[in-house]
């Protein structure tokens, strides 16, 4: 079997088990692949509209083309260096791309110029596990290293700023998580924290670090979570996870007061609100790139499942670069770089 077909099995499947339920077939289950409710499967459909509306993975064509082609060979590397599980992306205001990865031949975190030259690298030894990475408005890097069970917040310099959580030691409270996945930043400058692997919750905080309080319990009704996996936030402040087990994406007000879901799209990697206005979802398993206004109508999409260029299996996150580009983050090893052609 090949070497990233394995991780990815283990990523979907048994990493994501807590350690409590090990030998339970249901929660072996429930952290595996997932799947949609019983009800959106039975939802009746059968027209386009009305699919994209309710099943949206199940039409082939996109409704609208989004005008996004795959920039061949990018970013380079240097010689001797190669990506492991290439799990987060992001970019920063000064059109730096920043590639957060697992392998042991190139450093953690790199960071690239638009063009795929190499800018600077650093953190090899020092996370348990990379998962997501995100810029912040003053084009800080927080990393999250979810088999740390710990925060980074770095300066564009690559200096450590603060750390959020305690290394080495999981838990459930204002300084502990368990295996946290993602990070998103709220209009009055606080932050949330999507706790996901090992807890079922959204975590908050203000500015200065103090914890303001959390959301989420484990299971499928609204406002629960099996996998809070992505998180992002809008311009009027609302709260968007992609619960990837569930299938589905939940919109929170500020406080964490639940609204509404989006059941539609697909099994969510990864979630980000756009410059533009518009959210951008990742889909690993159908291999696609969704974009949708915040009503939840599909504007359009893009991407096939597979390993050939411009393919999008294994697609773990996302990210909306003011310009419009936008990258893809793969734990087969890849990261792609997709603009307007």
């Amino acid at each position: 079997m090949d070497e990233y077909l394995e991780d990815w099995i283990k990523d979907v499947d048994s990493y994501h088990k807590r350690e409590d339920c090990f030998g339970m077939s249901s929660r072996k289950e429930q952290w595996g692949m997932g799947s949609p409710s019983a009800e959106v499967l039975a939802e009746p459909a059968t027209d386009v509209e009305t699919l994209l509306k309710v099943r949206s993975w199940e039409v082939k064509e996109s409704p609208t083309n989004l005008g996004y082609a795959v920039v061949s060979s990018w970013p380079r590397l240097p010689s001797k260096w190669k990506f492991g599980q290439v799990a987060g992306v992001a970019a920063d205001s000064k059109g730096r791309y920043y590639v957060y990865q697992r392998g042991e031949e190139a450093p953690p975190l790199l960071c690239f110029d638009r063009k795929g030259n190499l800018l600077k690298s650093w953190g090899k030894g020092e996370y348990g596990r990379p998962h997501m990475v995100k810029c912040d408005e003053n084009d800080n890097i927080w990393l999250i290293d979810d088999g740390g069970h710990i925060l980074y917040l770095y300066s564009p310099d690559g200096e450590v700023i603060k750390t959020l959580g305690t290394k080495g030691v999981s838990g459930e409270d204002e300084t502990h998580f368990n295996q946290p996945t993602d990070i998103a930043f709220g209009i009055d400058s606080g932050f949330y924290v999507s706790d996901g692997y090992g807890n079922t919750r959204v975590a908050r905080f203000d500015k200065n670090l103090k914890f303001l309080g959390q959301w989420g319990s484990e299971g499928s009704r609204p406002g629960e979570f099996l996998l809070p996996h992505g998180i992002t936030t809008d311009r009027e402040g609302l709260v968007y996870v992609a619960d990837r087990t569930n299938w589905r994406i939940e919109i929170f007000s500020p406080e964490g007061r639940f609204l509404r879901q989006w059941t539609h799209i697909g099994r969510m990697f990864a979630i980000t609100y756009g410059s533009d206005g518009y959210c951008y979802t990742v889909d690993g398993t159908h291999g696609r790139v969704t974009k949708l206004e915040t009503s939840g109508r599909i504007v359009g999409f893009f991407g096939t499942p597979g390993e050939g260029e411009g393919q999008l299996s294994t697609a773990h996150d996302i990210a909306v670069a003011s310009n419009g580009d936008i990258l893809v983050a793969q734990l087969d090893g890849r990261v792609q770089l997709f603009v307007k052609d």
